[in-house]
């Protein structure tokens, strides 16, 4: 499923019994947060996929890369910047605080944690591009890498920006987070 329609796709698999849920003052603000936290899981889970498939394809650039030891440790540098993130990612805070955790996740750091699912879903597609379109240049015969591996590295660390902001809010760290 791709990753703009996990959201959708998860609001319409209420049962009846949730969907009424909603409409009950007191039940629908608790309803409301788990189902962010379920489509924050389920969008966490198509970017790790996703990711998944761009570690393959750095595997192909790398051996491209195998005749200049240069560029070979650069694409070997990214793969683990990749696999390191696709390791937190998939080990991410879910945006779950019981009720007496040290830190609440509260709706506000839930509206804010939409934005940065946007975001990993942006970079992700973005990588997955930039990765997919470099390998179908190897494949053609073109070996002129080292540029599209510099696009992917940058890629790669805004995603790693954006992902530790994400991390700082749902640990609390960040101003104006409430206990």
């Amino acid at each position: 499923m791709p990753l703009e329609e996990v959201g959708v796709h998860m609001r319409g698999n209420t049962s009846l019994v949730e969907r009424i849920g909603l409409y009950i003052p007191i039940y629908r603000g608790y309803k409301e947060k788990n189902l962010r936290r379920d489509e924050d899981r389920a969008i966490r889970q198509e970017v790790a996929r996703t990711l998944e498939g761009a570690k393959n394809d750095m595997a192909t650039i790398q051996r491209a890369a195998i005749k200049d030891m240069d560029l070979m440790r650069d694409a070997e540098r990214i793969r683990t910047k990749v696999d390191k993130y696709h390791i937190s990612v998939q080990k991410a805070v879910n945006g779950y605080s019981g009720w007496h955790a040290s830190v609440k996740i509260l709706e506000d750091e839930l509206d804010m944690l939409v934005s940065w699912d946007a975001k990993l879903v942006d970079g992700t597609v973005l990588l997955r591009k930039e990765v997919a379109d470099l390998v179908a240049k190897i494949d053609s015969g073109e070996y002129a890498i080292k540029a599209p591996l510099r696009e992917i590295e940058k890629t790669v660390d805004r995603m790693i920006e954006d992902y530790n902001q994400r991390e700082t809010v749902m640990r609390g760290f960040m101003e104006g987070v409430k206990e």
